[in-house]
């Protein structure tokens, strides 16, 4: 099959896009390990300052889809390269708390900016066929990049123990290279514009199908928060963290070729098909977690895979089947969204993306720590479990209510009405 110059033009662009996220993620990564060390305060300042990114991420998503449908995606996402980074490089330099919790709050704002941009510019450089696909590459450079960042977050933290700011100085270095990078490599790919609307206007046209698979999304990133309170799970098990981020690493990098993997999949057998083995393997692999846990972490790093087989025995093997298929419902819901949002109003779309990812990892973190001190471990992943089977059952309802409508009004249309003479068949 001969690729046209078009198409070979999307994919060298979406391959820089992935490349630019990928770097991008890495800095991300490395400050998720390195900057609760950093705050020098106490528990209550140190909680809020941290949750100023995740707020100001959540409160600026919509504005910031606005802005990207009216004045382009390329200069939204070199923007929030820019602002990443010389916020990074001044979070590193100062030892003021309160400049510091402004330079992270405002780091939620570039965050939004460079989330929003990138996955409107995928839904711009692919089509229904295979945007699957697409997201799910989106997925594995996102996931794969926070991985080796979270590792490098360890070696900083180790390396530069006596100076952390050093490390954010670094971070800095490699968040001003992808924004270089980014700033001469990428064009802004072909779509439609709109004129300035207000954010209610925007929201009217969002589709029915996208209000409708709202409750799933909201569901995993609410569990996505589960899965970070997981370093505060360790800490009370009296593990080391760090002799954990190699298997963080190896889970995320699973992840990420799943989500390509059922991406595509998502291509070939529909969307909603792709999220129901999604949704089957999540909540397998949270029910199966609680029993391999504490094993897993207090097992020493250097231990062979086999010894470790052997100490957790068959269910380790079930838990990691389990994980991979829960990989297909991240990139089957983004490409849902994307082939379902209005043209025009695809970054508003993408904004209600970042805003619900925000509000569930915040939700989800806040409610992990109330389940532990409940009922300990299982009390966190079984509560995950009820929480996103009733959110998929609720959008699987919303679907089906859609889709009966819809089929309701076709036999309703003058050209399926049967005439005055016919006759039931």
């Amino acid at each position: 099959m001969v690729r046209s110059p078009a198409w070979l033009a999307k994919l060298g662009t979406l391959s820089l896009l992935y490349a630019s996220v990928f770097l991008t993620r890495i800095g991300f990564g490395a400050i998720i390990i390195i900057f609760p060390i950093y705050i020098q305060a106490g528990s209550a300042v140190a909680g809020l300052v941290t949750a100023l990114y995740p707020a100001v991420e959540g409160f600026s998503a919509l504005p910031v889809g606005a802005y990207v449908d009216r004045r382009g995606r390329r200069r939204a996402f070199v923007v929030g390269m820019i602002l990443v980074s010389i916020l990074t490089l001044i979070i590193g330099l100062s030892g003021n708390i309160f400049l510091v919790a402004t330079a992270h709050g405002l780091t939620g704002l570039a965050a939004a900016l460079i989330t929003v941009s990138s996955l409107t510019m995928i839904t711009d450089l692919t089509m229904e066929e295979n945007r699957g696909a697409g997201m799910g590459a989106f997925n594995l450079s996102t996931l794969s990049g926070y991985g080796l960042g979270i590792v490098l977050g360890v070696v900083f933290a180790k390396v530069f123990s006596s100076s952390l700011g050093d490390s954010f100085i670094v971070v800095a270095g490699i968040l001003a290279v992808a924004a270089v990078f980014a700033y001469f490599a990428l064009r802004e790919p072909p779509h439609a514009r709109t004129e300035r609307r207000t954010l209610g206007e925007l929201y009217n046209n969002l589709t029915g199908d996208v209000s409708a698979i709202l409750p799933v999304w909201f569901a995993l990133t609410i569990v996505l928060g589960f899965y970070l309170f997981i370093p505060k799970l360790v800490k009370n098990a009296s593990a080391d963290i760090s002799q954990s981020a190699p298997l963080i690493l190896l889970g995320l990098l699973v992840l990420g070729a799943g989500a390509v993997l059922f991406g595509r999949l998502s291509d070939k057998i529909g969307r909603t098909k792709t999220m129901i083995i999604g949704v089957v393997g999540q909540v397998g692999f949270l029910l199966v977690f609680p029993s391999i846990f504490e094993p897993l972490i207090l097992i020493p790093p250097d231990t062979p895979w086999l010894v470790t087989y052997s100490e957790i025995g068959p269910i380790l093997i079930v838990a990691v089947i389990l994980f991979f298929l829960g990989a297909a419902l991240l990139p089957s819901v983004l490409a849902y969204m994307a082939d379902k949002a209005t043209l025009g109003y695809r970054g508003a779309t993408m904004g209600l993306y970042s805003l619900l990812l925000s509000a569930g990892i915040a939700l989800g973190t806040i409610l992990a720590g109330f389940a532990d001190q409940l009922a300990g471990i299982p009390g966190v992943f079984y509560s995950a479990v009820v929480i996103l089977s009733g959110l998929s059952l609720t959008t699987g309802f919303l679907l089906h209510k859609g889709t009966a409508t819809r089929s309701t009004m076709a036999l309703g249309t003058p050209e399926n009405r049967p005439g005055p003479g016919s006759k039931p068949i």
